[in-house]
């Protein structure tokens, strides 16, 4: 078939639609769409990820309506819708289990305290510690961090914690206010990971700066009963 008789075919609509497949491309927003929905599902375990969800789901639905415009030059559409369902699974999935280790699975007899209370945000002050911090000192709180890297990797009873690894991991020793020495109940111990802890116990405030090994010093100790 000549490529005009093949021309006057398709305005008929008696050519092969195999004819056409041939010619059509695959939607690099599908591609994309699909690409980022299997990035996406480390947002399981990283909320951090879920705008690269969401720009799946976004390429994925930008793909589809596209493709639907241009049938006789774009395919790809099942690979897109792909995208947008495992993109919106990573999103739910992910977020929910964010809520429900942030807000719901949380042990009684503790108060929640945010890192932030226990940092210095004015340089300029004497005083070593927030009015915060101080205002914490022998309560039973929990706080949420990292394990702060140290030769011992596993049967950690003795650590610092640290309330990101960009403090413990880049620029040196972190700054005073944003380490916390845990010692924990026997039998508790934990292994040294990447993952955020969520650790529980009395908090103890040292505006005298306590001294430990490896380190200059901390202005809190965190006796601790609990950890997740």
């Amino acid at each position: 078939m000549s490529s005009e008789t093949e021309s006057q075919a398709a305005f008929s609509g008696d050519v092969d639609p195999a004819i056409y497949e041939q010619y059509r491309s695959v939607s690099s927003l599908a591609v994309t769409s699909l690409l980022l929905s299997v990035v996406s599902l480390v947002m399981l375990l990283a909320i951090v990820l879920a705008p690269v969800a969401i720009a799946g789901i976004v390429l994925g639905i930008c793909a589809v309506s596209a493709i639907r415009k241009n049938r006789e030059t774009l395919t790809g559409s099942r690979m897109a819708i792909a995208g947008i369902v495992i993109s919106t699974f990573a999103l739910v999935a992910g977020s929910s289990r964010y809520v429900y280790d942030e807000y719901l699975s949380l042990p009684e007899g503790y108060e929640v305290v945010a890192f932030g209370l226990l940092q210095q945000s004015d340089q300029s002050l004497t005083q070593p510690v927030p009015d915060s911090a101080l205002a914490l000192d022998g309560k039973q709180v929990l706080l949420r961090g990292y394990i702060y890297p140290h030769a011992q990797k596993t049967g950690l009873t003795r650590f610092v914690m640290v309330p990101d690894f960009d403090t413990c991991c880049f620029g040196g020793q972190p700054k005073l206010t944003d380490m916390v020495e845990v010692r924990l109940a026997d039998p508790l111990t934990v292994d040294f990971s990447f993952s955020r802890r969520k650790i529980g116990g009395t908090l103890r405030v040292h505006p005298d700066l306590k001294k430990i090994e490896d380190l200059t010093g901390v202005f809190y100790e965190l006796e601790a009963d609990y950890v997740d």
